[in-house]
């Protein structure tokens, strides 16, 4: 079991941490970079240049909350914690990607993209209701959840100075949902099964947002963002959040080193053919990323 433990832990956070050894274990990397650097920007050149893009990991706590079945009458049903109930991983590493285009003295585009897929298996404590099956106490039952967050923003700055900018937007969020659990289930004809119970859904979600960056000195800057949207959109109808805290250190003319604190969070009822439930997504963590401009 301990060797377990250590390997999981390991695999979650071997990327966030090899971007940071990179740097702490060898100081001389950032000082000779600095020393290559004969840029001639007083404040940090993301203010200023037009293509910014950033690669990274976000190290997220997750929380999991679902309901799902195929008629309107059971959407009122209670949701199913994934993590605590069904035992899948509410601690994830997330590919986390960034691109900036400036274009014009005041606009931009913005695209981000992150997604996790995490899995699970536990002794149920309690029965389970999921997409007309019904998983009884005592039973070994597995599950996983699947998402994917794809967001365009189209930014407008209204205050810009040589060291801060405030900008606001409108943007658009591709959310892909996929959950599933499966076990030995009892059946609407009273017979019991191996049985898999599914569920997906995938919808653009529209929303309002608005940044504020901010460089104390040249290679400095102080970045947030917060994203909303609460609407009634296609098969989708509740609130979404999005925000994002951190500082990114210019390491060079080019290239430079972000760390951040990012909170996503979506509740939502969904009502379709196929899925008609509840959808309680929650993902926060730090972010470490590696930045390049030009």
């Amino acid at each position: 079991m301990p060797n377990q433990l250590c390997s999981r832990f390991m695999s979650k956070y071997v990327f966030l941490a090899s971007i940071a050894l990179i740097f702490s274990a060898d100081p001389t990397l950032v000082c000779h970079a600095a020393q290559a650097d004969n840029g001639d920007y007083e404040y940090h050149p993301l203010l200023t240049d037009k293509f910014t893009l950033s690669l990274g990991a976000y190290g997220s706590r997750a929380a999991y909350k679902l309901s799902a079945s195929s008629d309107a009458e059971s959407m009122a049903k209670k949701s199913i914690d994934f993590d605590k109930t069904l035992g899948v991983d509410d601690q994830t590493t997330l590919f986390h990607g960034v691109f900036r285009w400036r274009f014009g003295e005041k606009w931009s585009l913005a695209g981000q993209y992150f997604r996790t897929n995490a899995t699970g298996e536990a002794t149920l404590l309690e029965d389970l209701e999921w997409q007309d099956l019904l998983f009884k106490e005592g039973i070994s039952a597995a599950g996983g959840i699947e998402t994917s967050v794809a967001r365009l923003f189209l930014g407008r700055v209204f205050n810009k100075g040589p060291q801060h900018e405030f900008g606001a937007g409108i943007g658009l969020h591709n959310l892909k949902i996929a959950a599933f659990i499966e076990g030995e289930a009892l059946l609407n004809d009273g017979t019991s099964g191996f049985r898999t119970g599914g569920a997906s859904n995938n919808a653009p979600l529209p929303n309002i947002g608005a940044w504020y960056m901010y460089s104390p000195a040249r290679r400095w800057l102080i970045t947030s963002r917060a994203d909303f949207m609460t609407a009634s959109i296609g098969d989708y109808d509740g609130t979404l959040w999005n925000g994002n805290i951190g500082v990114n250190y210019q390491a060079g003319r080019h290239f430079g080193i972000g760390f951040a604190y990012q909170y996503f969070s979506l509740n939502v009822k969904v009502d379709n053919s196929d899925w008609q439930g509840k959808v309680n997504l929650k993902y926060h963590g730090p972010v470490v990323s590696v930045t390049a401009n030009w």
